[in-house]
C-alpha cells in the first residue's frame, strides 16, 4: 500500500515530518502541497502523476479537509478506480496509525481502523477534567 498525504499549503509535508520524527522513515508515505494559485485540476493532474509508478499498489489518500480542494480532487480519482479511497481529516493521530498497518493491512482495513478509532483522538482539557472531578466526588 502506499499512501498520499494531501493538503492545502505544506500541511502534508510537515505531517510527515511529524510522521518520521516519531516513526523514522516512512518511505510509502508520500506528499502533495496545494498552493493558492492552483486549482482542482491542478491537484488532480499532480496526483496521477505522483501514483502512476504504484501500479500494483493499493492507494490511500488522506487530506486535510473533507469537501476541500484536495479532497475533492482525490475523490474523483477515488470515483476513476484510480485510487483505493480517502480520508479526510488529517491527523498526527490518524497518520500515526496508519504507519504501522503499511505494510500488513488493506485500504480497506486501515480505513475501518481509522474509522472505528477516530474520537479517540480528541480530546478537551475542560471535558476531562469535568469527568475526572464527577468521578472524584463519587
Amino acid at each position: 500500500m502506499k499512501v498520499i498525504l494531501v493538503g492545502h499549503a505544506n500541511t502534508a509535508v510537515s505531517m510527515k515530518q511529524a510522521i518520521e520524527m516519531i516513526y523514522g522513515e516512512a518511505p510509502d508515505i508520500y506528499t502533495l502541497t496545494f498552493s493558492p494559485k492552483e486549482g482542482l485540476a491542478d491537484l488532480k493532474v499532480k496526483l496521477e502523476k505522483q501514483i502512476t509508478g504504484f501500479e500494483d499498489d493499493q492507494v490511500l489518500v488522506v487530506t486535510d479537509l473533507f469537501s476541500g480542494t484536495p479532497y475533492n480532487a482525490a475523490a474523483t480519482l477515488a470515483i476513476s478506480g484510480k485510487v483505493t479511497d480517502v480520508i479526510a481529516g488529517m491527523s498526527l493521530p490518524i497518520c500515526l496509525e496508519i504507519v504501522p498497518l503499511i505494510q500488513s493491512a488493506t485500504v480497506e482495513q486501515v480505513v475501518t481502523t481509522v474509522m472505528q478509532n477516530y474520537q479517540n483522538y480528541t480530546k478537551a482539557f475542560s471535558v476531562i477534567s469535568k469527568k475526572d472531578l464527577e468521578e472524584d466526588d463519587l
